[in-house]
């Protein structure tokens, strides 16, 4: 009877400590999705421009993350800022923060400003992720330079490219592109796409980003400075106003703000312009994007009815084929 008490309290200890266990390792793999983080966000700002590298201004669009197939996609604008006439290559691996493991990370789609790069097999429990971007400039041109740079110091021996070894020239530059958990999107249905994919997605967001800029402009700016017109012009009537009981110093003084005001409220008038200007290229532009999203479209249109009318057409041959089998056994018949 004893040795029954016993056992069964073995068992109630045992079956605390799985739940005990279990409950541990559940807060631990879903504390992402309900604790609350206060550490300090580690994101590489979207929208603003990256320095750091000699040829190319880098500019962070989107960052998303699969949990399902532990995909991540970046998108990156780069622009080639640098005198080099021939555009530099890109190479790329990620790295979680404070760890040695290097992840994949592929090039899947490029078009004249933006690159599209997969990082594969993240984790879900990732925290803080860095996506290293090195910049490979072109070696004859930095073979060029070298010698360049050998000519400016006076040296008289000729140098020819095969004397020149790699550790003479630059190491190729790096930016890290650095992406919190936190800013990161989550995109359940994250997965390769194909290039007109990828472009039409491109294309949609540079109008995105279009349409918000004009909008920012007509609400804010352009208001902003006819706000600031208004009231630099009710400022110098009224200092205008006060000159009539001014002394002559005063009045001297006044002059010379008005003056002041009148040159601040041509520039917002100028300002006003460049604004609309602005305006109507944004708005040529995104109809330019517009006309490319509907040729796009239209070709995956004109597709699709292609691969409609292959089908209808061998369709119709196996009815035909069919048709002259059954007249051939009637024959036998």
């Amino acid at each position: 009877m004893k040795n029954k008490l016993n056992r069964g309290r073995e068992n109630k200890v045992y079956i605390s400590l799985l739940l005990v266990a279990g409950l541990a390792f559940g807060v631990f793999f879903t504390s992402k999705t309900w604790m609350y983080d206060d550490s300090v966000i580690a994101q590489t700002s979207f929208n603003e421009s990256i320095g750091g590298l000699s040829q190319t201004t880098l500019t962070l669009r989107d960052w998303e993350y699969n949990p399902k197939n532990k995909l991540m996609e970046v998108t990156l604008e780069r622009n080639h800022t640098g005198t080099d006439a021939v555009e530099p290559t890109f190479s790329f691996y990620a790295k979680e923060q404070n760890e040695s493991q290097k992840y994949n990370a592929e090039l899947v789609y490029q078009s004249d400003n933006n690159m599209v790069v997969q990082i594969e097999n993240v984790p879900e429990s990732f925290q803080v992720i860095g996506l290293f971007v090195t910049e490979h400039r072109d070696q004859n041109i930095l073979k060029q330079a070298y010698k360049k740079q050998l000519e400016n110091k006076g040296d008289e021996i000729t140098v020819t490219d095969q004397d020149i070894k790699e550790s003479d020239l630059p190491e190729p530059e790096e930016v890290i592109v650095v992406g919190d958990y936190r800013k990161i999107d989550i995109n359940q249905s994250l997965k390769t796409k194909t290039d007109k994919g990828y472009k039409k997605e491109n294309i949609i967001a540079d109008m995105e980003r279009t349409k918000q800029e004009i909008t920012t402009i007509i609400e804010e700016d352009i208001p902003f400075q006819e706000d600031l017109m208004t009231t630099l012009k009710e400022e110098k009537q009224s200092l205008k106003q006060d000159m009539a009981f001014e002394t002559n110093e005063e009045q001297t003084n006044s002059k010379r703000e008005i003056e002041q005001k009148d040159i601040a409220i041509e520039d917002a008038k100028s300002e006003i312009e460049k604004l609309k200007k602005r305006v109507k290229e944004l708005r040529d532009k995104y109809q330019s994007r517009e006309e490319k999203l509907n040729t796009l479209t239209q070709n995956k249109d004109d597709n699709q009815q292609q691969d409609n009318d292959k089908e209808d057409a061998d369709n119709a041959k196996t009815d035909q084929q069919d048709d002259n089998n059954n007249a051939a056994k009637k024959d036998e018949k």
